[in-house]
């Protein structure tokens, strides 16, 4: 609390400054609002109509979903400083599960702020109400999830070509619902290193990353099993390469230590690791093709991390100046690591799981847009009822005023 505390007077102190510092500025107002109609054949990701009747007594668990999004950015530049202040609302409305209409909320504050030429950063907060997925709970309850986020960083250009750069997170995860508080989680992320990047694209990157996590309502077996504090330190390297105008090559590779202070499942040692290629095959088409190899927390919800092997291919058309066209495929496999140590044969739960995703985006003016959506999933598993299948279809139009 007392470091909350420190952070919005420090943010309020260097606006306060930075509004009194110059007499002269631009405020610039976006208000925008949204209405979007989606169908999913499988709300709750239940793995099979079997398993959805014995929760819900129906085997059917489709539904259709309304919501309407208003929302606000004021953009107020004042010299070589800029304050970002943005929030929405919107209203989910289910056609028949309606236990689990919501209202979400997000109210953020930025300031990117510069001294002179060579030294610039951001401070930001923000904060975020949402009901949170099924993928991993499968669970027929509403659960509104709030997340905040707080960032101080902080880039030096020491020469034109070469920049340090620090930077200090707080995100912290709060669960509505009881049966869920076990999944609140605090992380605590600092992150420093040095990049080289020249005006052809090259980039070559060197820093180090600690993340402290702490799940506050994790006691008894649950802190036993899973653990209610971990470490992760990564030494990571990024790099870019763009052999022609048309070809990107990145990639973004890290040594992960993964540290469970009070858990009896074992620590992780490895490697993650992530290569991209963007490549524009013609005036209106492009391509980004992913490979990668990473660890992570389930849904940075729970604390079981797993490690994800998979790739990637997604190809955009721009059909004309007002339709782009936009489609994928990606591949995944998914070993939990230590999760199953509440299973009696001690076998890691494993995944696959295929992804598909098809868009096409309209523009009919500068300030409208209209989106048709598709996405499907369809994931095994070696662990009980985890996998599922689902398909969803999305109608959205946005206007910004």
């Amino acid at each position: 609390m007392r470091n909350h505390a420190c952070k919005t007077l420090s943010i309020g102190g260097l606006l306060f400054f930075s509004l009194a510092s110059s007499a002269e500025g631009i405020i610039d107002i976006k208000p925008y609002v949204s209405t979007n109609i989606s169908y999913d054949d499988n709300v709750f990701r239940f793995s099979s109509p079997e398993q959805a009747k014995a929760v819900l007594g129906n085997s059917d668990a489709s539904d259709t979903v309304k919501q309407v999004d208003l929302g606000l950015a004021v953009n107020l530049r004042l010299s070589r400083q800029l304050v970002t202040v943005s929030t929405s609302i919107n209203e989910s409305t289910y056609n028949r599960f309606e236990n689990l209409n919501n209202t979400g909320k997000s109210n953020s504050l930025r300031w990117s702020w510069r001294i002179g030429n060579d030294v610039y950063g951001e401070l930001s907060t923000n904060k975020s109400e949402a009901i949170a997925g099924f993928n991993e709970t499968r669970t027929p309850l509403k659960n509104l999830r709030t997340s905040t986020r707080q960032l101080v960083s902080i880039n030096w250009n020491l020469q034109p070509d070469w920049t340090l750069s620090a930077s200090r997170e707080h995100i912290k995860l709060d669960n509505a619902l009881t049966s869920s508080s076990i999944y609140d989680r605090e992380d605590d992320i600092y992150e420093s290193g040095i990049r080289y990047q020249n005006p052809s694209g090259t980039v070559l990157g060197l820093s180090y990353r600690i993340a402290d996590s702490m799940y506050p309502n994790r006691t008894g077996f649950t802190q036993s099993i899973f653990g209610s504090e971990s470490t992760q330190k990564d030494i990571i390297v990024n790099a870019a390469w763009v052999p022609t105008g048309k070809t990107r090559i990145s990639t973004r590779v890290s040594r992960v230590s993964l540290d469970r202070k009070d858990s009896s499942q074992r620590d992780f040692n490895g490697f993650s690791q992530r290569w991209n290629l963007d490549e524009s095959l013609t005036g209106k088409t492009s391509v980004n093709l992913a490979a990668y190899q990473e660890v992570s927390p389930v849904d940075d919800v729970l604390s079981t991390y797993v490690k994800i092997k998979g790739w990637s291919i997604n190809p955009t058309w721009d059909a004309t100046s007002k339709i782009r066209v936009r489609t994928g495929f990606s591949y995944e496999e998914r070993t939990y690591l230590g999760s199953a140590g509440i299973s009696f044969n001690d076998t890691d739960r494993y995944d696959e799981s295929k992804l598909y995703n098809f868009s096409v985006i309209y523009a009919p003016t500068f300030r409208s847009l209209v989106q048709l959506q598709y996405q499907g999933e369809k994931r095994t598993s070696n662990s009980g009822n985890e996998g599922y299948q689902f398909n969803n279809v999305n109608l959205s139009l946005r206007y910004d005023y």
